[in-house]
């Protein structure tokens, strides 16, 4: 297994978020998920519930038994302080590649109104410095010269100069949760 594996993704990182807003089972979690996220990226259950127990293994949230009304106990998921401190890291660092930037970004602009607006800014400006950086990349690329190269680097630079542009456009405005 790589090592990349062990660490918690952004869908992971997504759900410490979830449950830095309150403990919630995991149905509530998934239609938390489909009504403010599901405009981002769609989860289903299975993926939902194995990333609660990664989570859970790895100390970044705690579960509680709860029984219900005629109804099995179902656990309730809770943040830890490790899952608050790594959540924390994750949403003031920047998203590390373009690949990731749709559903990343997107993940912890959601989480944004818990910044103040000087966080935000910090945020925004290292992005910014991150997507730079992968344009400066791009263009110190060695390609052979193919016509498929040419396209698929001319792709990935217009890509990143859209997400710069995006960014900067912006990089002012008031993010709130309806």
């Amino acid at each position: 297994m790589s090592p990349r594996a062990a660490l918690p993704l952004h869908l992971e990182y997504t759900l410490l978020g979830l449950l830095r807003q309150k403990p919630q089972h995991g149905y509530d979690i998934l239609q938390n998920w489909d009504k403010n996220l599901g405009i981002i990226w769609k989860v289903k259950p299975g993926r939902l519930y194995a990333a609660l127990n990664k989570l859970e293994q790895g100390g970044l949230v705690s579960a509680r038994l709860e029984s219900g009304d005629n109804a099995p106990a179902r656990k309730v998921f809770a943040l830890t302080t490790q899952g608050e401190a790594a959540f924390s890291r994750w949403l003031r660092s920047p998203v590390p590649s373009p690949r990731e930037f749709r559903q990343e970004w997107f993940a912890k602009l959601f989480f944004f109104p818990e910044l103040s607006p000087d966080e935000r800014s910090a945020v925004y400006a290292e992005q910014i410095k991150a997507a730079r950086s992968w344009l400066k990349a791009q263009d110190e690329l060695n390609l052979t010269g193919s016509a498929f190269e040419g396209q698929v680097r001319r792709f990935r630079q217009m890509q990143i100069q859209n997400i710069l542009k995006f960014l900067t456009d912006t990089q002012n405005t008031q993010i709130t949760r309806s």
